[in-house]
Formats: structure tokens, sequence, C-alpha cells
């Protein structure tokens, strides 16, 4: 069953990570402006179809204290994988529809480890390779959202904000989450690590709002996206250092309310919205 499962996890790395897929993808999505706006459109629908069904699953169980206490998501864990799969769509065929190819490419790059990701996590929630995977996303985030920022002028402000968001990272993680993780060191040492790449790619996200490389639309929902990132990655760490109870199944419900739009919201920036929506 081992080996069943790391073949199915190989091909679809392969498959998401493969750059001519990525290539294919765009060059489908070209093919009709007004196809692509129907396109997405459509994939929103369902994703909030998907989001409005597994939250009212999952805050009906958590209300009647009926959930799993060891595994809340049993039966909603494959609608919340949908809404990631079809978030990363939405990048992997932004195409002609991007306001800029090459940024498009960078981001559905990142949207691929997000998605894998997902997939690792789902073999294994406390996977040292989701925590990994999700960095080297987050990282390609924070490559993409600080653009430009080499050629900004007040790059004295940009980073001063740098070292608050991430000296209130680290605080956060000594403060709150050291004490319950003290146990396991070399774990809580991972995350640290995890959280300080987080801080970083909320800080890139906000550099966007005053950087000007993207449209003032585009560095908003970047800016929305990745701080509702920065939330739902509160929500995990808070999932992984409580016992089992209720208190962690409130933190595992709650990180999906931020989670899903995050990924949608973090998407959609890449697009021409005028173009798109008009």
């Amino acid at each position: 069953m081992g080996c069943v499962k790391f073949l199915a996890f190989a091909i679809v790395t392969l498959l998401l990570l493969c750059p001519a897929n990525l290539a294919y993808a765009q060059e489908m999505a070209t093919i009709s402006a007004e196809g692509n706006a129907v396109s997405v459109l459509v994939i929103l629908s369902v994703i909030i179809f998907l989001f409005g069904l597994f939250s009212g699953h999952d805050w009906t169980l958590f209300a009647f204290r009926t959930a799993n206490l060891d595994n809340p998501e049993y039966y909603s864990r494959y609608a919340k994988f949908s809404v990631t799969f079809l978030s990363a769509l939405i990048t992997w065929t932004a195409g002609r529809h991007a306001f800029s190819a090459s940024d498009a490419t960078r981001l559905a790059i990142s949207y691929s480890f997000i998605v894998l990701g997902d997939i690792i996590f789902s073999f294994n929630v406390h996977s040292i390779w989701g925590v990994f995977s999700f960095a080297l996303a987050h990282f390609l985030l924070i490559r993409r959202n600080a653009f430009g920022l080499s050629a900004w002028p007040a790059q004295g402000a940009m980073w001063m904000l740098l070292v608050a968001i991430v000296g209130g990272s680290l605080l956060t993680m000594l403060l709150v989450f050291y004490p319950k993780l003290k146990h396991n060191k070399p774990y809580f040492a991972l995350l640290t690590g995890y959280a300080l790449i987080m801080g970083g790619s909320l800080w890139a996200a906000l550099t966007a709002l005053k950087i000007g490389f993207f449209p003032h639309a585009n560095a908003i929902l970047i800016a929305l996206g990745v701080t509702f990132f920065f939330l739902s990655d509160v929500c995990v760490g808070f999932y992984r250092s409580l016992p089992v109870g209720y208190s962690r199944v409130f933190a595992t419900y709650l990180t999906w309310v931020f989670y899903a739009p995050a990924l949608v919201l973090t998407a959609l920036s890449s697009y021409d919205l005028n173009r798109v929506f008009q």
C-alpha cells in the first residue's frame, strides 16, 4: 500500500511541476478571452459552493460536539483539497489573460508546490516534507510579490516593516508555541523557520501595495490573500500544538475560513482583471 501511495504521489508531482504542462495549460487558455472569463467564473462558483458545503458540515459538527477528535476533517478533506486544486487551476490557465506572462508563470509554479504540500499532508498531516513544500511555495511568493523592490526609492521603511513582522513572528513562536512544543525541539525549530518565511511572505505582499509593479487592484488581492495565508497558518500552528480536543478542532476548522479566501484571492492576482471581468 505504501508503494502505491508513493507511486501516485510521484506521478502527481511530476504532472504538477512539469513546465511543459504549465506551458500547455497557458497556451490552451489563450484560445478565447470570453471562454476564459466564463471558466474563471465557473471555477469561482464551484469553489464558493464547496466552501459553503464543508463549512456548514464542519461547524455543525463543532456546534453539536459530534466531530471526530482524532480526524476532524475525515469527511470534508476531499472537498477542501478540491478548493486547493481549483484555485491552482485558476493560476495554471491564466495564459494571455494575465497582466504579465512571467508573473503568471511564477504564481503557477508557486501554486504547484501548494497543491503538492496539500497532497503530502493528506498522507501524513505532520510530514516535514509538507512543511518544506509550503515553505518553498511561500519563498517563491516572496520573490514574486516583492518584484521591483530593488528599484523602489523608500527601501528603508520597507526593511523596517520586514524586521517588525519577522520579529513579531519569532516572538509569537517563542512566547505562544514554544511552551506547547518544547518537548519536540526539532519540530519546533522547523515550524519556527516556516513562521519566519511566512512573516517574509506577508511583508512581501504588503510591499506590493507600494512598489507599483502590480496594478493597484492586483496588489490589493495580493495583500489580502497573503494576509489570509498568514492567519490560516497561525491556526495551523495552534492545531499542531494543542492536545486532542475541541480546541484543536476549532483551530482546524478556522484554518479554512482563512485558507480558502487566501487561495482564491492570490490566484486571481495574476490576471488582467479589466480584461477578464469587463
